[in-house]
């Protein structure tokens, strides 16, 4: 060890005192990093040091900054990277210049240049495996010649190919570990598509089973799944095909490209069989060995098809105790006894609302549910079930609003609303929204407060707010405000000292993110839940973070609070086995098989980008079962729980595009109880703290006023029970911190109880 450590030493001396001229470029740069002199020691740099570190940096900032702003011009963009290949001819940035080079001259059509183009990237990078995988993807895809001779070596090198030297780490191992999928995925399709059926199977099975895919990979085995499955089906191994489109279905991809067809050859496989829909999904579940919750989309049958919304706000605005429908903000659906939804928007909104989200609350203490809503902002309220928007009340803060959190912060009996600001751009900078807090002064009516709250960063510097999620996470009786920010920025905790003045302790307890060389996350929804049943909340940050960026952005974060009077948090997300994907946008923390133990869904954003739900093992540990489940929604935004039919599971709406609706067909397998609490101020319940409990028995939750970007799940507290039978102890401490307790003799239940 000793001797390993010594020679490196060496090594890194040897290249200083060897480029003494490349050292004093370097330092001169970083001193004069805005000069005209600058500009000349680069080209200095690039002229004698071409292969360097700096180099390297260089040549990735100059490609991002010349490309993207004509990203989806491949005319332009051909144009502009074959000069930055010649300029950058010895720099291995070189290689992903070659990628997207080839891409835009495929899609040109220029299938000359593209030829030579891939000649080229090879000669140039001989020993890599994606200068290989490229020509056999684009001889393929234009039927040249040679696709099969690529393939098959982009496929050995797959394995073992070298790292570029200033290449990302984290970047690197994570395509390096996808590798040998793609090039087997690819090599397949030529082999099958040649006959070759024997050597297909071989080189597929041989990556299913020593594949180094793990909980931080967004790539999965779909590929190499669904052509097994063909070459079975070529083979008339009917069960072993079968087999391997399921696989291919539940695995899923990150673009949607495998499942899509897995489902029309399996179809077409069990043809004979004219199962319905249903028994379509029955036959694939008894194959998988599925025995767990299931959903059915009901989104058509029940008058929801077709609508778009990305924001959703459960709430019975009318108190028939069935849960309606807020959409954006401005789209209200009555729930007509959990069988049909029907928009009323017209007649009960005295003026026409331009909305992007809005949640309920009984903002005037009146006994019924009012709005509020974001872009603009504006309070509606609730006058015998007609919404009349409040003059006196919040107006439009004429910037960009993503999240709005309700609840009392400092105990006066109104509730208070804070907004997380986003951002607006010039000249393609990023310029953070400061956020804004307003207390309620009662009938509807609101103060700005920010600054008088202390909810102003100590360093002066705005984030770019994402998301609202106000909760009492240290269990003293007060709400506090955590506030997901964009833009790899931190986030905020924002900690109530019980009068309603603020401290910010999110780097102090630990959910900020991870600082990586300056830079944190990009958050957007989150949520707080305790998935470990030990009486405090956790919390879920979704995070995008895309795969170029890996090393210094944040994945999401599963935060688990410790309590023990500290309650500070740490990220348990790869343990739990919440696998890594680029695009997470809002969760969910619900119970939906009625075990006792809260589950995960979270959406996605981007076009045949997959949601995924996680069943809790009851452990904190999770296993995903989106496919079976029934609840696969694409390029998903907001989503939000509610039992609408009252059937005592947990209903789960996705929205993103074209909302869905799953209704939950758990029913009356396992023990169930809901509690609804009408406070005595507000009648939302707002800031209840529930604990449900008998021996080495706990559930507790909050009643939470939103979460997420602008979303809203019931009011109504949902406990799922498992096979455990009363009695329970029912503890309530509302938010004026009266504590009651309720014996709980029987379950299978709606229970209403006034504060």
């Amino acid at each position: 060890m000793r001797k390993k450590f010594f020679i490196l030493i060496l090594c890194f001396f040897a290249f200083v005192f060897a480029n003494p001229e490349y050292e004093k470029i370097v330092q001169e740069m970083e001193a004069t990093a805005d000069s005209s002199h600058a500009i000349f020691l680069k080209e200095q740099l690039l002229q004698n040091f071409p292969a360097s570190e700096k180099a390297f940096e260089i040549a990735q900032k100059d490609f991002y900054n010349k490309v993207y702003p004509v990203w989806k011009n491949d005319s332009l963009k051909v144009e502009i990277i074959s000069r930055l290949i010649t300029k950058y001819a010895k720099n291995d940035w070189q290689r992903t210049m070659f990628q997207y080079f080839t891409y835009s001259l495929n899609n040109l059509g220029m299938i000359d240049s593209l030829r030579s183009t891939l000649a080229l990237f090879r000669q140039r990078f001989p020993a890599d495996y994606i200068a290989y995988f490229q020509s056999a993807y684009y001889h393929h895809q234009n039927k040249l010649e040679n696709s099969l001779e690529f393939a098959e070596k982009a496929f050995d090198l797959a394995w073992n190919y070298p790292k570029l030297e200033y290449y990302p780490p984290l970047q690197w191992k994570l395509e390096k570990r996808s590798a040998p999928i793609k090039a087997a995925v690819l090599l397949g399709e030529i082999l099958i598509e040649n006959k070759k059926y024997d050597k297909a199977e071989k080189i597929l099975l041989r990556t299913v089973n020593e594949n180094k895919l793990g909980v931080n990979d967004e790539a999965t085995l779909a590929g190499c799944h669904f052509s097994l499955a063909k070459v079975y089906e070529q083979q008339n191994k009917q069960e072993k095909a079968v087999q391997h489109a399921i696989k291919t279905l539940i695995a899923g991809d990150s673009r949607n490209r495998y499942p899509v067809r897995a489902d029309s050859l399996l179809r077409r496989l069990i043809a004979y069989k004219d199962l319905s829909e249903n028994e379509y999904f029955d036959f694939i579940r008894k194959q998988a060995d599925y025995h767990d919750v299931i959903f059915q989309d009901v989104t058509k049958e029940v008058g929801l098809a077709g609508i778009k919304a990305s924001r959703i706000a459960w709430g019975d605005f009318n108190q028939d105790g069935f849960a309606d429908l807020l959409l954006n903000g401005k789209r209200l659906f009555i729930n007509e006894k959990g069988k049909n939804f029907r928009d009323i928007s017209d007649l009960v909104f005295a003026d026409t609302i331009k909305a992007n989200g809005g949640l309920w609350a009984d903002l005037d203490n009146d006994g019924d549910l009012d709005i509020v809503t974001k872009d603009p902002e504006a309070v509606w309220l609730n006058e015998n079930l007609r919404f009349q928007k409040s003059e006196n009340s919040l107006s439009d803060n004429q910037v960009s609003t993503e999240g709005v959190g309700i609840a009392d912060v400092n105990k006066d009996g109104w509730l208070d609303i804070y907004l997380a600001n986003y951002e607006v751009w010039e000249e393609n900078i990023s310029n953070p929204e400061q956020d804004q807090f307003f207390l309620g002064k009662g009938k509807g009516r609101f103060s700005e407060s920010t600054k008088t709250a202390n909810l102003i960063p100590i360093d002066e510097k705005n984030r770019a707010g994402r998301g609202v999620n106000m909760a009492d996470f240290d269990k003293d009786n007060d709400i506090d405000i955590f506030v997901s920010n964009y833009r790899l920025q931190d986030n905020f905790l924002w900690l109530n000292d019980g009068k309603g003045n603020f401290r910010n302790v999110a780097l102090e307890k630990g959910v900020a993110g991870n600082k990586v060389d300056g830079w944190w996350g990009h958050t957007i929804g989150s949520c707080w839940g305790d998935i470990d049943n030990d009486c405090d909340l956790d919390l879920f940050c979704a995070n995008l973070a895309h795969p170029r960026y890996i090393d210094f952005s944040n994945k999401s974060m599963l935060y688990l609070n410790n309590g023990n009077f500290e309650f500070d948090f740490i990220d348990i997300r790869e343990q739990a086995g919440i696998r890594f994907e680029e695009t997470h946008s809002e969760p969910i923390l619900a119970d939906f098989n009625n075990d006792g133990n809260l589950d995960l869904f979270i959406n996605c954003v981007y076009e045949n980008r997959r949601s995924f739900l996680y069943l809790n093992n009851g452990d904190a540990t999770f296993r995903d079962v989106t496919f079976l489940a029934g609840v696969r929604h694409f390029n998903g935004w907001g989503c939000a729980v509610a039992d609408f039919d009252n059937d005592g599971d947990l209903d789960l709406l996705a929205a993103g595009g074209k909302i869905q609706l799953f209704r939950n067909e758990t029913g009356s397998e396992k023990n169930w109880l809901q509690i609804k609490i009408i406070g005595k101020d507000h009648c939302d319940g707002i800031g209840t703290k529930l604990l449900l409990s008998k021996i080495d028995f706990w559930l507790y939750t909050e009643i939470f006023g939103s979460k997420g970007t602008t979303n809203q799940n019931e009011f109504v507290r949902h406990f799922g029970l498992g096979k455990i039978k009363p009695p329970f102890d029912l503890e309530l401490t509302f938010p004026d911190g009266e504590k009651r307790h309720i014996p709980i003799d029987a379950i299978n239940r709606k229970i209403v109880i006034e504060e």
